[in-house]
């Protein structure tokens, strides 16, 4: 994974949540972009958790990510 494409990712999520894959097998969901932020040289990853708190994610560590189905609707 390399910074540009994640960075299209995160814009993406906007509409589509994503979740991070590490190496270590750790999984970090993303539900909008405002929950992460790119460093301007793209080698880290702030993600702001849920339960509070964020974590320093390095990019190079990131295996993959997953584009999750939108979440649907009910009336």
């Amino acid at each position: 994974m390399n910074a540009s494409e994640l960075k299209q990712l995160l814009g993406a999520s906007s509409d589509r949540p994503i979740t991070i894959c590490m190496t270590s097998k750790k999984r970090y969901s993303i539900r909008h972009p405002e929950f992460a932020a790119l460093s301007p040289d793209g080698s880290t990853l702030i993600v702001w958790l849920e339960a509070g708190g964020h974590d320093v994610l390095d990019v190079p560590l990131i295996e993959r990510v997953e584009v999750r189905k939108r979440a649907s609707s009910r009336a």
